[in-house]
């Protein structure tokens, strides 16, 4: 088995890191950079570490949660408030 070797990571003239990947079109071999961050591409950072808010302002609506963790949150919460005695009467007659 071989091991993949970290790919070599080139800086710009604006000294903005990127790799090369190459590719094949008709025959011919073309590079295209990818810019990284901390290693990792660009866009992967992004969808690991964007909130929310990010998402929503950059229009990438797909990558937003779909809410199911809050509407957890909220049933959980409810859940604790029903268990407690709302009034005197009620901690008396239990």
């Amino acid at each position: 088995m071989k091991k993949k070797s970290k790919k070599k990571i080139y800086r710009d003239k604006n000294g903005l890191e990127y790799i090369k990947e190459t590719y094949f079109i008709r025959g011919k071999m073309k590079s295209q950079r990818i810019y990284v961050i901390d290693g990792i591409p660009a866009n992967e950072f992004y969808e690991n570490n964007a909130t929310d808010l990010d998402f929503y302002l950059n229009g990438d609506f797909e990558l937003m949660n779909n809410g199911k963790d809050s509407i957890d949150y909220d049933n959980e919460h409810d859940n604790k408030e029903l268990d407690l005695p709302d009034s005197e009467d009620e901690k008396n007659s239990v």
